[in-house]
Order: structure tokens, then C-alpha cells, then sequence
């Protein structure tokens, strides 16, 4: 297969193709990824260690907005890919302007919404106060960019719902080198300190999105300006926003469980339990992208499939990637056992992480929670593969409902565990366990709803042979 050669989904092995349209996703899902990961080492070199607490310390309110726009965009794809899938070009072109201008509506709305709240959504965070400043300062420029992140997201997303991955690959790492120069400038040598990265960031998106629309009006002509000008469609709009926004509510709610969760984890420690969010944050986030990025092409194939009616050739898939992401996980077990030691090291000062005083709680809270998530990423693994499954087949409110169910595990788990385990001081180092079990419990709830539902479906509708 050639590089910027789309992939037709519905036809060749499903192994293959699921794999080729993977890799690409999976080192720009790294790359983007990058953003925060470069921002946190460029503070760390150029400014020190309590700017890379005070960006990180956002990281749960910016993931809800971030996993909003994925969710969102993602959503608005799977029209895109379930038309390519039946080869209806018109309706292709109809949904992509579409799914633009929702784009544009949703972002500047959740950008206005977010000025008014985000310092308020950083004192119930329970930020300490000596990064509070550093970290407002922040997340008020990423919400600036938000519409710009969506956009971008979408783009992204769309390309590869018409089974192009490697151009969103070639055009992140655009992206991030921007992202490098710029928050070296910014906060190395202007000075800027955590605005410095914020603006980095935003202007790798506009990078993005630039190079994103230059690429797909020159090589795919269904989409050029050149045609009829697209006006908002009301049918369009409704179907996007059907599939969009449960599935970006979806994400936005199992980061509200993350939120609950750093606030009970910025309790551990007088602080220190937070550096150590710093440390195995990134870690864990790495390496769940394997099976994250197999899931992610198994909805680009299960949706092309859907859309031409194959349910059969999706059952067969479904089985094949389900094999990738074991092999996958065995090959986490080993890279995390190997990197887990060296994580406080990797995003923190090493002199915070060799003190004599604060540094033996830093690396206990770091090591604990890698220890005990790390072995169950399979989860994950899981109930990703089940969640692209039921977005392919259009099916999104189950997928909804089981991230309430997420939701609500992680957040009792947070809130009764540790008192269970010490009764008498539930923020004393024990309990912090208990509080680490809060995200593989989550994962497992979610695999059980989505699961068995997944299950349903591609039982019910096998009934086309495979090619």
C-alpha cells in the first residue's frame, strides 16, 4: 500500500488494512499527545518544576474539553465514513461542510462558556494555591484555542473516515514541531512561563488546520471549494449532532470521573500526590494509545462496513482486532515494567526527585498507581474496541450510558475505598491505594455494559458474507 493512498475498508484482509490504517493513527495520537508532554519538559528545562505541576494540575478540567472535541468530531466522522463506505460522494461533501460549521458553533460556544467558569472549576479542583496563577493563566489561553483544537480534531478524524491516515500523520508532526519552536521561544527565551506553552499549543493547531484544509482541497476533489457553495442543512446538522454529542458528552463524562479523582488524589500528600500526577499521567496516557489507535481504526472499518452493508466482514474484523490488542497489551506489560522505574525522573527536577524529604512520596505515589493501572489497561482495551463497534453501527446512546456507569465507579471508588481501607484517616499513604483501583474498576464497568451490547449487535445483524 502507498503512502496518502486511501484505504477502502471493505474490501482485503481485515487484519491488514486495520493495521495500516492503525500505525498512522497511533503516532499522531503520540504526537498530539506531545503537546502537553513537550509544554511539561520545556517548563521543566526553561522555568522548573512547579509550572510543570500547574499545567498538569488542569490536566482533568482540559481533558474534559479535549475528549469533548474528540468525542464531537469523532461523531461527525462516522456519517463522513458510513457515505464513503456506500460510495455516495454528494451526501460525503454535504456532511464535511456540515460537520464544519457545527464545528465552528460548538467551539465558539463551549470557549465563552468556559471564560466564565474555569477559575471557578480550578478552586473546586482544589489546586494549591502556589500553582493556582500559573495554571489559570494557562487554561485561559488552551480555552481560546479550543475551536481551533475542534476543528482540527475533525479534520483529522475526517480524513481518516475515508481511510487516509497518513496524511493526519505528516501533518501532526507539523504541528508539534511548531509546537516545539514556539514554546521554547515563548517560555525560554520571552519569558512567558505556562502562557508561553498555551500559545505554542494554539498556534500549532492554526498550523493544523491550515495544512489540513490546503491537502484536502487539492487531492480530494468532493470536497473542494470549487463546487456548489454547502449551505447549514438542518437534516445534516440534526444526524451529525445525533452521533456528535453523546459521544463527545460520553468522553467529556468519564473525564468528569478523572476530575472527582485528581481532586481526591491533590488531597495525598500535602501536594506531592499531585507532582506525582506529573509523572505517571503521561506514562499511562502512552500507553493505552496502542489500543486506542487499533480501536480507532476498527470504527473507520466497522462504520465503511456498516455503510455497505457488510455485517459479516465487521464480525470478522472485530474477532482480528480483538487479537492485535492482546498481543498489544503483552507488549505494554513488558514496556511499562521497563519505563516505571524511571517515570519521577522522566517529568520532574531530578534534585524534587532525589530529596531526601518529598522525593520518597513522590516516587511511592507514582509507582503505585502505575502498578496497579498499568496491568489492566486490557480493560481499556476492551471497551474501546466495544465502543467503536456500537459508533460504527450508529448505535451512541449505549455507549453514553456506559460512561455514566464509568462515571459513577470511579467516583465511589474514590469516595468510600480509602475510608474503607483506613477508617481513621482515609488520605493517609494506604488509602492512596484505593483511590488508584478507581480507574480499572471504572474500565471494568464499561466493558461490561458496552460488551454485552457489542456482542448483541454484531450477533444480531451477521448476516452478510464476508468478501
Amino acid at each position: 500500500m502507498k503512502l496518502f493512498k486511501q484505504i477502502d475498508l471493505t474490501i482485503g484482509k481485515p487484519w491488514k488494512v486495520i493495521i495500516y490504517l492503525a500505525i498512522p493513527i497511533l503516532l499522531s495520537q503520540i504526537l498530539g499527545n506531545a503537546f502537553s508532554l513537550i509544554n511539561a519538559l520545556v517548563l521543566k528545562t526553561t522555568v522548573g518544576g512547579d509550572s510543570v505541576t500547574a499545567i498538569n494540575s488542569t490536566g482533568s478540567i482540559s481533558s474534559v474539553l479535549f475528549q469533548f472535541a474528540y468525542g464531537c468530531s469523532g461523531g461527525f466522522a462516522i456519517l463522513i465514513s458510513s457515505f464513503y463506505g456506500k460510495k455516495d460522494t454528494l451526501n460525503l461533501r454535504r456532511s464535511f461542510y456540515n460537520a464544519i460549521y457545527l464545528c465552528l458553533f460548538i467551539g465558539i460556544f463551549i470557549t465563552v462558556l468556559g471564560l466564565f467558569v474555569y477559575k471557578d472549576l480550578l478552586l473546586l479542583l482544589n489546586v494549591d494555591e502556589r500553582y493556582l496563577n500559573k495554571a489559570s493563566d494557562y487554561y485561559f489561553i488552551i480555552l481560546l484555542s479550543f475551536v481551533f483544537l475542534l476543528l482540527a480534531n475533525f479534520l483529522g478524524n475526517a480524513l481518516r473516515a475515508i481511510g487516509d491516515s497518513a496524511a493526519p500523520l505528516f501533518i501532526s508532526l507539523t504541528s508539534t514541531l511548531v509546537n516545539v519552536c514556539f514554546a521554547f521561544l515563548f517560555s525560554g527565551v520571552i519569558k512567558l512561563d505556562t502562557k508561553g506553552v498555551a500559545l505554542a499549543t494554539l498556534l500549532a493547531n492554526i498550523t493544523n488546520i491550515v495544512i489540513s484544509f490546503i491537502y484536502i482541497f487539492k487531492k480530494y476533489d468532493y470536497f473542494s471549494l470549487k463546487g456548489k457553495v454547502v449551505k447549514i442543512n438542518k437534516t445534516y446538522c440534526f444526524s451529525m449532532l445525533k452521533l456528535g454529542v453523546p459521544l463527545g458528552l460520553q468522553w467529556s463524562i468519564l473525564f468528569i470521573g478523572t476530575f472527582f479523582q485528581a481532586r481526591t488524589i491533590n488531597g495525598f500528600g500535602n501536594g506531592l500526590a499531585t507532582k506525582a500526577v506529573s509523572c505517571y499521567s503521561p506514562i499511562e496516557s502512552y500507553l493505552c494509545m496502542p489500543l486506542s489507535a487499533i480501536a480507532n481504526a476498527l470504527l473507520s472499518y466497522v462504520a465503511q462496513n456498516y455503510g455497505n452493508g457488510n455485517f459479516s466482514r465487521i464480525k470478522e474484523g472485530v474477532k482480528q482486532a480483538l487479537l492485535i490488542d492482546i498481543i498489544s497489551w503483552v507488549a505494554i506489560l513488558i514496556l511499562g515494567a521497563i519505563i516505571t522505574p524511571y517515570a519521577p525522573y522522566i517529568f520532574m527536577p531530578k534534585d524534587e526527585i532525589n530529596d531526601v524529604i518529598n522525593g520518597p512520596f513522590i516516587k511511592y505515589y507514582c509507582y503505585t498507581y502505575l502498578k496497579i493501572v498499568i496491568p489492566c489497561i486490557l480493560f481499556q482495551g476492551l471497551l474501546t474496541i466495544s465502543r467503536s463497534i456500537l459508533q460504527g453501527y450508529q448505535k451512541t446512546l449505549i455507549p453514553f450510558l456506559s460512561g455514566v456507569g464509568e462515571l459513577v465507579a470511579r467516583i465511589c471508588i474514590c469516595a468510600f475505598l480509602p475510608s474503607l481501607i483506613n477508617p481513621s484517616n482515609p488520605i493517609s499513604d494506604e488509602s492512596y491505594v484505593g483511590v488508584c483501583f478507581s480507574t480499572p474498576m471504572a474500565w471494568f464497568v464499561s466493558v461490561i455494559i458496552m460488551g454485552i451490547s457489542a456482542i448483541y449487535f454484531l450477533r444480531k445483524n451477521n448476516r452478510i458474507k464476508l468478501k
